[in-house]
């Protein structure tokens, strides 16, 4: 085939031209095809791309023994075939080693071995040298990273691998069983992994920051704790997944040996705490007072076991008790409000229930226990643990637009009158102090009239709370049937009491004549409350308001005045308030005299229009 290629180039070369540049072209690729392929043959025996080639196990119960001897145990023929996903139980007193058979090249090959096992303490990798020495490189959880022969996530060891050379030996040593694994790589090919593996931890670390970011805008602008609880969690899951990956030894301190743990173990318990804290504060119509004072301590020992943690205080079994305890009590909780709110009991239990396997994974990697099925749930665990986080801030989102909305109503509550559809007491207090501002201008800018049911505890008395209901629309629409301009403010403040405001230019006469419409259109329909009731309605008004009286004042002037003619028996009522005149006293001297008029007057006058 290479014959006929630089046949066709030698026919290529005479078509071109016939010059003997082109013949002498043609003829130098026919002459050196077969050496430039006997040069590349041994490149071509294929890439070395996550390779895991055969190896043998061996165990130092004592940890005492040499390297010589324990290869000389190797080449005796002892140690057992060692497995990819085998796990192994390590313990401070002893070590295992490995003996892994390298591919026979031909030229010296520049290759990585990967050990991507995360929880050994301390790795001692030998390897032969071309002068028949031995080296031998450390790398592990107790070593600094920049200290390790490759600053990966995991601990690697490269090497240029010579002819020959068909077998390179790792110790292995730790508190807790793992799982073998072995990788052997071309550099190249390891770094194009390497630089792929960093890009998918750290965009999956940007997103947690995203995350935080955008609760806590959610917790400023709304003054919430709930999104703030979220984004200490993601946080602290965000360092949590640092130290477990490698990411955090690797770049925020490759100089300190035995911190991954350290800050391992503290952004767990922390991330705990902040999850049951965020999870109470969601939940927490659905609890009892007493279980929320238990999920708030047991939040906050979450936080505490967090700063002992940072401090260089081992937790181990503690922290592995903490995080059972928090994980079962929220299942718990996330079961009491799917009993109450499907839809965000449902989002909370599945995001607490996808929180399992990282949650016991991660917190029995600092103890010498294991799990059945270990292996399984640490591959599903971050995934587990991405699902999670997910489904906890779509429960975040629908809660907090809940109370949107339930704040929203609240307000309009504080504006709208619930059982009349009127203005409430606070509308009309902003209105009535907007329009005493203005009268320092204009003296008779505007009327007010406090209007109150007259006989609303004889109705109770006589036919209960369906009689004072009753009685309150009533009222509403008769004197909601005399306010025609827009500008006008009907209020009720409460104990059937009702606030007409009205703008414009006023005369005293033309308020008296309102306020007896609105009294005989009370009057016009006797016996139409439960119990056979009339309305009756007493009405205290003002025509212009006064310097230096606020809202509130004036309207307990007028509401002063509705006392007085309630404590008397004359039957009166309606009364004008006029300038200097004192409430408790309306006929006193530097008032003028106001029209008093009586029910019995009402009952001989028809509404007007």
């Amino acid at each position: 085939m290479r014959t006929f290629i630089a046949f066709c180039a030698v026919l290529i070369g005479e078509g071109a031209g016939r010059r003997s540049w082109a013949w002498l072209w043609g003829l130098g690729l026919l002459l050196a095809w077969p050496l430039n392929a006997e040069m590349l043959s041994p490149a071509q025996a294929g890439p070395w791309s996550g390779l895991t080639p055969p190896a043998w196990l061996l165990s130092d119960a004592g940890g005492a023994q040499t390297p010589a001897r324990v290869m000389g145990r190797f080449a005796s023929g002892e140690g057992a075939v060692a497995q990819p996903g085998e796990r192994v139980a390590l313990r401070p007193a002893s070590a295992h080693w490995l003996a892994i058979d390298l591919p026979a090249v031909q030229v010296p090959r520049e290759v990585v071995l990967e050990i991507p096992m995360a929880d050994v303490q301390r790795l001692v990798f030998h390897s032969a040298l071309s002068d028949d020495r031995w080296t031998a490189s450390e790398a592990g959880l107790m070593s600094p990273v920049a200290r390790w022969p490759v600053a990966h996530l995991t601990p690697a060891f490269a090497w240029t691998v010579q002819p020959g050379q068909n077998r390179v030996y790792l110790s292995l040593e730790g508190r807790r069983s793992v799982e073998l694994a072995w990788r052997l790589w071309d550099r190249p090919a390891f770094e194009r992994q390497a630089r792929m593996l960093h890009l998918l931890l750290g965009g999956a670390l940007g997103s947690l920051g995203l995350l935080v970011l955008l609760s806590l805008v959610q917790a400023v602008q709304y003054r919430n704790s709930q999104p703030l609880c979220f984004a200490g969690a993601c946080l602290a899951l965000a360092v949590t997944a640092m130290a477990h990956g490698g990411l955090g030894a690797e770049y925020l301190w490759p100089d300190r040996g035995g911190w991954s743990e350290r800050v391992f173990e503290a952004g767990q318990s922390l991330a705990q705490g902040f999850a049951l804290l965020f999870l109470s504060r969601v939940v927490r119509g659905a609890l009892a007072p007493r279980w929320r004072r238990a999920s708030l301590a047991f939040g906050l020992l979450g936080l505490v076991l967090g700063a002992v943690a940072l401090s260089g205080q081992a937790l181990g079994p503690v922290a592995a008790g903490y995080g059972a305890l928090v994980w079962l009590a929220g299942c718990g909780m996330a079961w009491r409000t799917l009993r109450r709110e499907r839809f965000l009991g449902g989002l909370l239990l599945g995001g607490w229930l996808l929180l399992g396997p990282w949650q016991w994974v991660s917190l029995l990697r600092g103890t010498a226990w294991s799990l059945p099925w270990e292996s399984v749930l640490s591959r599903w665990a971050p995934t587990g643990l991405g699902l999670s986080v997910a489904l906890l801030g779509l429960a975040l989102i629908w809660r907090c637009r809940q109370q949107r909305d339930q704040s929203v109503q609240r307000q309009a509550l504080r504006r709208i009158d619930s059982l009349t559809g009127l203005s409430s007491e606070h509308v009309v207090l902003e209105r009535l102090d907007h329009l005493i501002l203005r009268q320092h201008r204009q003296h008779r800018l505007g009327s007010v009239m406090r209007i109150r049911i007259a006989n609303l505890q004889a109705l109770f008395r006589e036919a209960g709370v369906p009689a004072l209901d009753a009685a309150t629309l009533q009222a509403s629409q008769c004197i909601s049937q005399v306010v025609r301009r827009s500008g006008d403010t009907l209020a009720r403040l409460g104990n059937g009491d009702f606030v007409l405001l009205m703008e414009g230019d006023f005369k005293p006469q033309g308020v008296l004549d309102l306020a007896q419409t609105i009294i005989a259109r009370g009057l016009a329909h006797p016996g139409r409350l439960p119990g056979g009731g009339t309305l009756r309605l007493q009405v205290a008004c003002t025509a212009g308001f006064y310097p230096g009286c606020d809202a509130q004042a004036l309207l307990l002037r007028l509401g002063g005045l509705l006392d007085a003619m309630g404590a008397t028996a004359s039957g009166r009522a309606l009364q004008l308030l006029q300038p200097g005149q004192d409430p408790s006293n309306p006929s006193a001297a530097g008032g003028a005299e106001s029209a008093p008029l009586s029910w019995s007057d009402q009952l001989t006058t028809s509404p007007r229009g």
